[in-house]
């Protein structure tokens, strides 16, 4: 009985090396771009919710630091916000003065816009010593430029802030 014998080199020629053919290279970008087309939108989508998001819960941690301030009676002082569209300012005193030292800046992502209605007139919420009551209510929205999203912080005349 005789074993048939298996030679390597003509199975090795007798094999085709092949690569991908220029078909599946062209299927596999579209595919690629068709995917891209689908993501890319969504990532931008969700940065500028996170920006929004971010800057609204710094804007509504500006205005309750100057309540808290103003609470404490820091420096025998109340406590204030100045609404500008591209900032805020907390300030310490009855009324904002451009330029002075105390005042803290905090300006937002140059894609948003602040909007401000403050009662009574003027852009500037004032708290009171002890209560943090305001007389000054104000509405304030973040716009994000060129959408339709935005958030609309209140500030109640009890001095409490909400995100609406």
């Amino acid at each position: 009985m005789s074993t048939p014998s298996f030679d390597f080199m003509d199975f090795r020629l007798s094999t085709r090396c092949r690569g991908f053919t220029l078909l599946e290279l062209l299927i596999v970008i579209a595919v690629l771009g068709v995917l891209l087309a689908i993501i890319v939108p969504s990532l931008a989508s969700f940065r500028q919710k996170s920006i929004l998001n971010t800057e609204t819960q710094e804007l509504v941690t500006v205005i309750n630091r100057a309540r808290l301030l103003s609470v404490s009676s820091k420096n025998d002082d109340q406590f204030g916000v100045h609404f500008d569209s591209s900032h805020v300012v907390l300030f310490q005193g009855s009324a904002y003065i451009i330029g002075d030292p105390a005042n803290e800046t905090h300006t937002f992502d140059s894609s948003l816009t602040l909007s401000s209605t403050v009662t009574g007139g003027g852009s500037n919420v004032v708290f009171e010593k002890v209560t943090g009551a305001t007389s000054q209510n104000a509405t304030t929205t973040l716009l994000v430029t060129s959408t339709t999203a935005s958030s609309t912080v209140l500030v109640y005349p009890s001095g409490i802030v909400t995100i609406f």
